[in-house]
Parts: structure tokens; sequence; C-alpha cells
């Protein structure tokens, strides 16, 4: 066994390259698995140990065969490389100990190129590596879909999927790197797989849930910080969902964030409040729950949240006024309450340029247009039927801006 490994190391020592690929494969093998099954708090520690070092050990791989071709070139062929010779059960020896690394390299590889892909799929990877994307990550942290995966609803099931979108990360990379990003960044609509691909892997859509008593809570901006409700019954499954999912119902956007939709078809029959052309696209779960995730406040609404849940004193005078302002930018945030500050932290990011309404969200139509997108009684078919826009088609209303509603006693629910 001796000479066998003699004529092994005669191999790597024969030239400085193979020298170099069997130091850097042997630092890199060992660096990997010390580290490889340790948890890391700092992102930038797992890019090293499962994306740097497992790069390094198979360009040491490469580095060996190469030292030793050249190598043999010098001495007229590779039976003038080892220092013993090679035959009989010394060959036996030797391509089993040739065999056994080889097994051993095959394992490592793997093992690399298994924790480098899941490393890359971590919400560790998406939103913390990347610096860019800090406002998206920071509204995912504090959404329903925090612990799901970024790659189950950005990615999805299937390896030509998952192809495509390492590929465009590729690209983006750059754009990190030379820093020609978009600022804000844009979401990736015209990129995303359908919603029947990623989002029905959790949500059934023909599993309609029912309708639901939705309660609204705001309040003024007075002394008192006065408390208004108002109750609506959403008929979100007998009539939204059931009026929109699995139907054949297609749309032209005259903008690429698809917020104007001139053009809109419903099962053929086509609806326009004024002409244009471009690409018709089948409607989407995503069309209307474009933030699912990362969503962001607007300011009375923020203010109106932390003042329900209590993380507000509402005993303090104009706290709902104040707050406001504060967060608009017309008195000075450095005096606010922690809770507004917070807030603040948690929507605004100079950097990227992410201000109060950089992302509309689609959902309702209070704040932006929403389902006003259609549902405004200008789109029109060829006979002059609009549209409704009529509310009780959506949600009846029970209570509106009133400080304590009878129903709410009458469910016990006040």
């Amino acid at each position: 066994m001796k000479s066998v490994f003699q004529s092994f190391v005669s191999y790597l020592l024969c030239d400085w390259v193979a020298s170099i690929g069997a130091i850097v494969t042997t630092t890199s093998a060992v660096i990997f698995l010390t580290f490889a099954f340790q948890g890391f708090s700092n992102p930038y520690y797992g890019i090293v140990v499962f994306l740097v070092f497992p790069a390094f050990f198979v360009l040491g791989l490469i580095l060996v065969p190469a030292g030793v071709w050249r190598c043999s070139k010098r001495r007229g062929g590779l039976r003038n490389i080892p220092s013993v010779d090679v035959t009989g059960p010394a060959a036996i020896r030797f391509f089993g100990l040739l065999g056994l690394l080889t097994v051993i390299n095959v394992a490592i590889v793997s093992a690399g190129t298994y924790t480098s892909v899941k490393y890359m799929d971590s919400q560790q990877f998406c939103g913390r590596v990347c610096h860019v994307m800090t406002p998206q990550y920071t509204a995912y942290q504090d959404s329903a879909h925090s612990r799901v995966e970024c790659v189950s609803c950005h990615v999805g099931p299937g390896a030509a999927w998952f192809v495509h979108y390492k590929l465009s990360g590729i690209h983006q990379a750059f754009a990190v790197t030379f820093r020609t990003y978009d600022r804000p960044i844009h979401a990736g609509n015209r990129s995303l797989r359908p919603s029947a691909d990623t989002c029905e892997q959790c949500h059934w859509p023909e599993k309609f849930q029912g309708d639901k008593l939705k309660v609204l809570k705001k309040y003024e901006e007075d002394a008192h910080n006065t408390e208004k409700i108002t109750v609506l019954m959403m008929h979100v499954g007998t009539r939204i969902h059931k009026a929109h999912v699995g139907k054949n119902i297609e749309y032209i956007a005259a903008d690429t964030e698809r917020h104007d939709l001139p053009w809109v078809s419903a099962n053929g029959v086509v609806y326009k409040s004024r002409d244009i052309a471009g690409e018709r696209r089948k409607m989407d779960c995503i069309d209307c729950h474009n933030r699912p995730t990362h969503a962001f406040d607007m300011p009375a609404t923020a203010v109106d949240a932390a003042l329900e849940s209590g993380e507000l004193d509402r005993t303090i005078p104009y706290l709902k006024r104040d707050a406001v302002l504060q967060l608009m930018g017309k008195k000075p945030i450095e005096e606010a309450q922690p809770a507004v500050k917070r807030i603040y932290a948690r929507n605004i990011f100079p950097e990227m340029m992410v201000s109060w309404g950089t992302y509309p969200n689609n959902i309702g139509h209070d704040l932006f247009p929403g389902c006003f997108r259609c549902h405004d009684d200008n789109h029109k078919n060829d006979s002059g039927k609009a549209i409704t826009q009529d509310c009780s088609t959506c949600h009846e209303l029970v209570a509106v801006s009133e400080e304590n509603p009878e129903i709410l006693k009458q469910l016990g629910a006040k």
C-alpha cells in the first residue's frame, strides 16, 4: 500500500497545477464538511460555506487531472510519472485507491450541490443576501405567509421552472453587482407562474369559503381619537369568488403594473372604457391578490391598526392626527411614539425609493382603485351594459362609521 500511496502522491507532485488542485480540494472539503451542517445567523457565512467552498472543491478536482496531463506531456506519457511501477497487484491497489477517492469526491460534490441548492432556496438567501430586497423581505416577515418558503410562491414545483428562475437570477446578480437594478423593484408580473402552479398548491379554488362579516375600525383625528366602526357582510364565497374563479375572463392592460385595465372580456363578451390594443391576458388570482405577502401600509390605516391593537395609547390626545403627520413628514418623526417609528421603518425605504403608495394593493377599493379597475360603470359592452359598481354586488353595509354598532352588540362582539 505504501508504494500505491507513493504512486498516487507522485502524480500530485509532478506538476504545480496538480499540487495546487490537491491542496484546494482537500482544504475545501475539510472546511465544508466542518461547517456544512451548522446554522448561520449571518447570510454571508452561508454564501461562503455553501457556495464558495463547494465551488473551490470542484475547481481543485479539475486542476488535478489538468496538472497530471501537463506533466505527462513533458515526460512523454503517464507511465513515466510514478516513482514505482503500478502493474499487477500494485495496479489493483492503485486503482482501488483511486476509485475510493472518486466515491468520496462524488459524495462531497453531491452534498455540496444539495446544500448549495437548499441554501439558495432559503428565506435567508432570498431576503437577506440581496440588500435590494430589504423592503420586500421586511413586509414578508410581517405577513401571513412568513413561514412559507419564498421559492414555494416564486418558483413552485418542477425542474423546468427551477432552471428558469435560477437562470434569471444570473441577470439579477449582475444588476445588483453593477447597481443597474430598478428603484423601486417592480413586481415581476410577466415572469410569474400562473397561480394554478403556485398558490393553488395550498389554496383550493373549488372549495369556496362562505361569506364573511368584516369589522373595520377607524379612528378620528380628534382629541379623543374617536373610534368609528364599519361592519360589512362580504359575499366572498357566494358572489366574489364565484363570479371570477374558473371563468374565462381576459383583459388588456394599459400599463406594466396592470392597474389601468380599459378592456375586459368575460366569457366572450367585451367590456371596455376606451379602445386599446395590446396583449390579452387571462385573469389570475394574483391580479386581485397582488400583494398577498409583500403588502405595505398607508399612514392612516397603519395607525388605525396600531390603535386597535393597543400598540398606541388612545388616551393620548390627538395621537391619530399627530402620528399620521409624523409618518407623512409633516412633523418630525424623531418625536414620534416608538410604535409610530416602527410603522415608518416597516414601510419607508428611501434608498430603494419605497414610500407611501409605491406598491398599490388591488384588494378592495378604498385606498387604491383595486376592484374599480373594472367595476367602474365605465366598462360597457356593445349594447351599452356596464360592469356594475353597485355596492351590494360584493358586500352589504350593516353599519357605517358608527361608534357602537347595534349589530356587534347583538352578536356579542362588542
